[in-house]
């Protein structure tokens, strides 16, 4: 199942123009602090991108697909990231699961957080409805 993680950190916003929305104000930074771990284990492709409700980079891990999804608050110093698996399956939609490759991918991105550092860092899994 899914994580979600919480924190706060300050980040230099040169330009809040380039953002779609005030929840991806920061998450560009909070990824790039991120991606140098997450290429040197998932390999060199990744690109983080912007959507309406955050920052977002996705990647596979063997079959399995990860994502790391993240969204600022109003006031820009308090963060969310969703961790998230999925297993591919023959014509139905991919099935959200916890497993090994989620559990390296948290302890990564917790380590990471950790060295920047960030505050009031908490990790809650959270149980998808089905």
């Amino acid at each position: 199942m899914p994580y979600t993680l919480t924190f706060s950190k300050q980040v230099e916003i040169a330009d809040t123009d380039l953002y779609i929305n005030d929840c991806c104000i920061g998450g560009d930074v909070v990824l790039d602090r991120l991606l140098p771990a997450l290429r040197e284990k998932y390999g060199n492709d990744l690109r983080p991108n912007q959507e309406d409700w955050g920052w977002f980079v996705w990647f596979d891990d063997g079959p399995i697909k990860l994502a790391v999804d993240v969204s600022a608050d109003d006031d820009r110093s308090k963060f969310q990231m969703q961790l998230t698996s999925r297993r591919p399956r023959f014509i139905l939609s991919d099935k959200v699961e916890d497993g090994a490759e989620l559990e390296a991918l948290r302890e990564l991105i917790v380590r990471r957080l950790t060295d920047w550092p960030v505050s009031k860092l908490t990790v809650e899994w959270v149980n998808e409805p089905r």
